[in-house]
């Protein structure tokens, strides 16, 4: 079930930002991390001197990796050891979900991490920063690994306060050990284990370390680095593809000072968290978007009780219809982009048809079972009567370069693993082009030709209106 974290603890939300709470969702996936440079910015006292612990245990890593003579000396397992990061359970963000699992780091890419550092430690580069800048050029790390990362060396900081904040609102709590000792701390929702809570002032989108821009800003002072970056860039855009990592690692490596350059910029550059007041992202006002257009403009289904895949395809069918109509018609449209004008990302439409879905279907009481996803497949919606009896909807904009990959792959493979009955692939139109649309009915045409079972697709136009000329 998806729902905020002061709907699940019974606590009001000005309460939970008055105490600096994140305030995110629960049962849906909150695509924002610690970042690393952030974690003295909250008021909350147990984040004070946090950046100099975490500091502190990189400063101790660069230490054992520079004593290493041998790869598996002492040294070099002791650097291994503090580069071993649990994944951390009850954290609502990134990638794993409420109560789910982060990904934390392992021992495999624990020695991944290793390597490269050993690598950038005998270029003479000390810097305890680099390990926050590693995720920037090499594979498989990415912000949610560096937020684990963060998260895991402060736990005992976090535990602390969600402890607070839980006896501060008088949140029903439960007993749980971690950390050699005792704690009181919500439960999480999922998992049967605590839930965590997070400063929203600690929080991004997308940390600074992850930024290519930085690579820009080290490109400015020094003109070898320019030189090799814009050759980079239009290689790159040749091929309609942005910089690789293994690309930007060799352009960093090739020469200390380049990598030493970067860390200072990004010691000099500005932390500053998302802006959850304004939410320029909509990562938080979709749900309230969505439940105010269905409260708006309502649908009265005359199923209410579907046993049968016909009659859930109705059910389907009429809240797809409906959303069409508050799109096109009731200018639902001019919520599918931010104040510049640009297009939300896919994910803010998929998760607003989810919250008109879901709102349909409660204020009719349909008893089907409905649930978005966690953001580790394909499909966004499905509902289902039964185990087999199912629907999925899967969402896409127009402007996505794989919506073909998508339509003939990603949903087949995927009723292959959830045993579906049925799929719709709906477009949300953002853009001008064609091309897209009628390669995508000739697909569909040409495997319903060939006797294969293909999803329906629907067609929504989220283009902004213009406005009737005055005469």
């Amino acid at each position: 079930m998806v729902q905020l974290l002061s709907a699940y603890l019974n606590a009001h939300p000005r309460d939970l930002k008055r105490l600096g709470v994140f305030d995110g969702y629960l049962g849906i996936d909150n695509p924002l991390f610690v970042d690393p440079r952030l974690v003295e910015s909250s008021n909350a006292p147990e984040f004070q001197d946090a950046r100099q612990e975490l500091v502190g245990h990189f400063s101790k890593v660069i230490k054992l990796l520079g004593a290493s003579k041998l790869r598996g000396d002492i040294a070099w397992r002791a650097a291994y050891n503090l580069l071993l990061f649990p994944e951390e359970r009850g954290i609502f963000l990134g990638y794993a979900g409420a109560g789910q699992a982060g990904r934390g780091i392992g021992s495999d890419r624990a020695e991944q991490l290793e390597e490269r550092g050993k690598a950038i430690v005998d270029l003479g580069v000390t810097d305890p920063e680099m390990f926050e800048l590693i995720p920037l050029f090499e594979e498989h790390f990415g912000p949610d690994l560096l937020s684990d990362t963060a998260i895991s060396i402060l736990k005992g900081r976090f535990l602390e306060f969600t402890e607070r904040i839980t006896r501060s609102l008088g949140i029903k709590a439960e007993r749980f050990q971690i950390c050699q000792r005792e704690w009181s701390l919500p439960v999480s929702p999922k998992a049967g284990s605590a839930l965590v809570l997070v400063p929203e002032a600690m929080l991004n989108t997308l940390p600074i370390a992850m930024d290519r821009s930085e690579i820009n800003e080290v490109a400015k002072f020094n003109a070898e680095v320019r030189a090799q970056w814009n050759e980079i860039v239009i290689a790159a855009g040749k091929k309609n593809r942005k910089p690789s990592k293994a690309e930007i690692r060799h352009l960093l490596l090739s020469e200390p000072k380049n990598l030493q350059d970067l860390i200072s910029v990004y010691k000099r550059a500005g932390a500053a968290g998302y802006d959850f007041n304004k939410d320029l992202e909509g990562l938080l006002s979709w749900d309230f978007v969505g439940r105010a257009s269905a409260q708006q403009f309502p649908l009265h289904l005359k199923v209410k009780k579907p046993t049968n895949i016909d009659e859930l395809r109705e059910v389907v069918h009429g809240i797809i219809k409906q959303f069409k109509k508050n799109v096109e018609e009731n200018k639902l449209y001019t919520f599918l982009y931010k104040p510049d004008g640009r297009p939300y990302h896919e994910v803010y439409a998929q998760r607003l048809f989810f919250s008109v879905a879901d709102a349909y279907c409660a204020a009719n009481d349909v008893a089907v079972s409905r649930e978005p996803n966690a953001g580790n497949g394909p499909v966004d919606f499905k509902l289902s009567v039964g185990y087999k009896e199912q629907i999925l909807v899967e969402v896409k904009k127009s402007d996505n370069p794989n919506i073909i990959h998508g339509f003939e792959s990603q949903l087949p493979e995927y009723e292959k693993s959830e045993a579906t009955s049925e799929s719709v692939y709906l477009i949300v139109r953002v853009n001008e082009g064609e091309n897209a649309f009628q390669s995508l009915s000739a697909l569909r045409k040409k495997k319903l030709d060939a006797g294969l079972t293909v999803p329906e697709i629907f067609y929504i136009d989220g283009r902004p209106k213009k406005s009737a000329s005055k005469i």
